[in-house]
């Protein structure tokens, strides 16, 4: 028997087992490669070495897929030259261009390429003497000796560089840029006409970019090599301060730097902004019309435009309906094949083996025959799915209306009524009383009787009579003046000239009228000015009461947190827009449509890359010869030269219907006079272009009301709102201002985006009453100046008070009968503090006048 000191061994476990020993754990190390190879399998996992090998294959599929769609029969690169300085030659850049794009070893192709230029050789061009006359700056296709099936639609520089409009028709269509430079480092790289010219097209959308550095004479092209990398270094640095990025820039003097150039071209992929690639496009390359007597089913005065070109970007569908620059949005009729036009440099078996696979493309997806028989059908549109020109709104104007009250709802309403007291004379019976009214029955609508407001014909304008108010002006205030008006909405006369603003300006001299518009821009800046350092305040009139001057505002406890129903009091307008129920799910049902046109899943559409003919149906006869005359002079007919081609884009769905858009906009460096609310301007979405008044406002993110600005600040993000045809983000907009005699160009007054299309955005016009302590005892003063009879005391006492110092307070009662108040407020008040009333109003944007929204 073991005593206390002896050995106890630990007892055996029964139900554990005893762990692995060193032969199993060996054998398990083996099987465990297989087991995760079968696990692996089973669960879709790749090792490193697969992983490897299917990016490897990615890799090689996108360049296949890129190679192959080099190789294919595509439409022409659009691509356009633009000279940023004056220095730089452009007739003799355009030339040499030309003639480089077809000298190669074929003879009979280099003597065709000579002759799309005009008979120019190459050395000649690039010497700046050419044999020949000079070719025509108009669009011209040419295609590449080396590379057959690589083309391009070459479009010349604006015949007037400094007409920022002319830039954006070249940036609409233009898929590369050629950016010119001079080489001589003693000149201005970028005069400021090209720097506006580059400030155009970066708030519409920059294309690709390539720089041409070009050598000052023809002896340049033969100088040392230092000189050139020397004025090749300048030029990237001038461009680098106008456009940041990495941007390419070659040599354009000698034959081989524009073989380069050409070759860099045919290279390199085409970038377009986004918001053209999710639209179709159409370049129009030949017209033609027929009127109403030749065209079936056409109205009279109308007719039938037939256009031709590559559709480019997305898809065209027939149930789409398309925006022709100039003359408005019309229907298809239908979409025809036609052959592709043959290159001028390109050889006749080139042209006819490019029209046989045109022509079997179509008759894959021909259904019918055309009217004639002569050209096949490629889509027609479905009358139950294509879109609906409908611009506004159909609306009943009694469908608020409500009937007349029964019997028994009149005497429940009456029974239900509270009593109020009246003081009358002792002895006055009812019918009497009946008669007397007292400041207490009189509503918004007797106090409007003295003709308040009144409604100006020309411009829409709305404005108040009686003096004061909004430093001076009427309650409308300055944005709402036509140009030749002054503060107030009557005419004011200049002391030196004697010129009464608001006249007609034909029965004035040359000098008076110069003299007033210079009066006029004096005057809106000093309130610009005034709108900088008091912000929003005004003066109460003395010879109108207050209550009726500003009975459409109200007061708010806080602007950030008191509730607006935006659906209350809505102008009739309204009623004759369009509103989303969701805008994002309608763009995206809207993107989904144009999707399926391009891919084969809707079959009234047609592919990206074919060459077709539009029948734009009922479109009137002069807007078609505008058409007619555009599309010929940018092919040099009629010995103008430098005419942008025509666009026509494809609208997406419901980009016809009429809202209320909200663009994100900020001034322009360049432009210094004043720009206020309801200004009109020549606005430019990308799509459109079209006049209109728009209404500025405060960018806060999240917020549900937003306040009206008087005037677009130089620095300050703002939003512009107007009633527009609805569209689609993204989309640029370009607001140009307009010389009053339309003699000058245009000049560029604020960029900015599409954010939304809502008519429920809220814009609180804000305006602030001012008065001042004369007496002050601890919290108490007596305020003065505010208003200028008692009644406007009692009709304003509810809103509450606020000081510059911080103090919050409300009023008691008035004093006296010339607008002097009691006022408490939260804290010891100063005497040199200033006693402010915020009232708030909601504005609306200025109807259109051109409801065709094209300029």
């Amino acid at each position: 028997m073991a005593g206390p000191g002896s050995q106890r061994n630990k007892p055996h476990k029964a139900g554990r087992r005893a762990g692995l020993s060193a032969r199993e754990k060996h054998k398990n190390s083996k099987d465990a490669g297989v087991r995760a190879s079968i696990k692996a399998a089973r669960t879709g996992a790749q090792s490193k070495a697969e992983r490897l090998n299917a990016s490897k294959q990615q890799r090689e599929k996108k360049r296949a897929a890129v190679l192959e769609a080099r190789r294919a029969a595509g439409p022409p690169r659009v691509v356009a030259l633009l000279p940023l300085s004056a220095d730089v030659d452009a007739p003799r850049l355009w030339a040499s261009l030309l003639a480089a794009c077809s000298a190669g070893d074929d003879p009979a192709a280099a003597a065709l390429g000579s002759k799309a230029a005009g008979g120019m050789e190459v050395e000649a061009a690039a010497a700046g003497s050419g044999a020949g006359p000079a070719p025509p700056l108009a669009m011209t296709t040419l295609s590449l000796s080396e590379r057959r099936r690589t083309r391009f639609t070459f479009l010349p520089p604006p015949a007037a560089c400094d007409d920022p409009l002319a830039i954006v028709e070249l940036g609409r269509s233009a898929e590369v840029l050629l950016l010119a430079l001079p080489g001589d480092v003693n000149t201005v790289t970028i005069d400021d006409e090209g720097g506006m010219a580059l400030g155009v097209l970066r708030a519409l959308g920059l294309p690709g970019v390539l720089g041409l550095v070009q050598s000052p004479s023809a002896s340049d092209a033969k100088i040392a090599m230092k000189e050139r990398s020397a004025a090749k270094k300048h030029a990237t640095n001038a461009l680098l301060e106008q456009l940041p990025g990495d941007h390419k820039l070659l040599h354009a003097d000698t034959e081989q730097d524009f073989k380069q150039v050409l070759r860099h071209l045919a290279d390199a992929a085409p970038a377009v902004p986004h918001w053209r690639q999710q639209r179709p496009s159409l370049l129009v390359e030949a017209a033609e019309f027929r009127p109403a007597e030749e065209a079936a089913g056409e109205a009279p005065g109308t007719g039938m435009l037939l256009l031709r070109g590559y559709v480019r970007g997305q898809g065209l569908s027939a149930n789409q309906a398309v925006h022709v620059g100039g003359a408005g949005d019309f229907q298809l009729r239908q979409i025809d094949g036609h052959p592709e036009p043959a290159a001028a440099n390109e050889p006749a078996g080139e042209a006819a083996r490019r029209q046989q696979q045109g022509a079997a493309a179509s008759a894959a997806a021909m259904d019918t025959t055309g009217d004639g028989g002569e050209l096949p059908v490629l889509a027609r549109p479905d009358a139950e799915q294509q879109d609906s020109l409908v611009r506004e709104n159909e609306f009943d104007p009694l469908a608020g209306e409500q009937t007349w009250p029964t019997e028994e709802e009149l005497m429940e309403a009456e029974m239900s009524a509270p009593k109020r007291k009246r003081r009358l004379p002792r002895g006055t019976s009812d019918y009497q009383a009946a008669w007397i009214l007292d400041d207490s029955d009189l509503d918004d609508t007797d106090l409007e009787s003295e003709g308040e407001e009144e409604e100006e014909g020309e411009g829409g304008a709305r404005r108040r009579q009686g003096g004061g108010g909004d430093g001076g002006g009427s309650d409308e205030d300055l944005p709402d003046l036509e140009p030749n008006e002054g503060p107030g909405g009557s005419s004011f006369r200049d002391i030196d000239t004697g010129t009464e603003f608001g006249m007609d300006y034909e029965e004035e001299e040359e000098g008076e009228r110069l003299q007033g518009m210079a009066a006029t821009l004096k005057e809106r800046r000093r309130q610009e000015q005034d709108d900088q350092l008091f912000p929003d305040e005004v003066d109460t009139p003395e010879d109108v009461p207050a209550r009726r001057r500003f009975d459409k505002y109200r007061g708010l406890k806080s602007f950030r947190t008191s509730p607006w129903d935006p659906k209350e009091s809505l102008p009739r307008d309204y009623a004759r827009v369009f509103a989303f129920e969701n805008f994002r799910r309608a763009h995206k049902r809207a993107k989904e449509a144009a999707a399926r046109a391009g891919s084969g899943g809707d079959p009234d559409g047609v592919a990206a890359g074919t060459y077709v003919q539009l029948q734009v149906a009922a479109v009137p006869a002069d807007a078609a010869a505008r058409m007619l005359a555009r599309v010929a002079a940018s092919r040099g007919e009629g010995g103008q030269e430098g005419v942008a081609p025509l666009v026509v884009f494809g609208l997406l769905q419901h980009e016809c219907k009429l809202s209320v858009q909200h663009y994100g906009v900020r001034k322009a460096a360049a432009y210094e006079d004043p720009l206020p609310s309801k200004e009109p301007l020549l606005l430019v979405n990308g799509l459109r272009s079209f006049r209109a008044r728009p209404v500025y406002s405060t960018d806060e993110h999240g917020a549900d009301k937003h306040k009206m600005e008087r005037f677009l600040h130089e620095g300050r993000p703002s939003v512009a709102t107007i009633y527009a045809p609805i569209a689609y983000p993204p989309l640029p907009l370009l607001a140009f201002k307009e010389s009053p005699d339309g003699s000058g160009p245009a000049r560029l007054a604020a960029t900015g985006s599409l954010r939304s299309c809502d008519p429920d955005r809220i814009m609180l016009k804000k305006i602030v009453l001012s008065g001042y302590p004369v007496k002050v005892h601890k919290t108490k003063a007596v305020v003065r100046f505010m208003f200028h009879n008692p009644d406007d005391v009692r009709w304003f006492r509810p809103v509450e008070l606020w000081t510059k110092a911080g103090r919050r307070g409300r009023i008691r009662e008035p004093i006296g009968t010339h607008g002097s108040m009691k006022c408490i407020f939260d804290g010891p008040l100063r005497q040199q503090d200033a006693v402010c009333m915020s009232l708030y109003k909601r504005v609306y944007p200025k109807w259109p006048e051109d409801m065709s929204f094209t300029a």
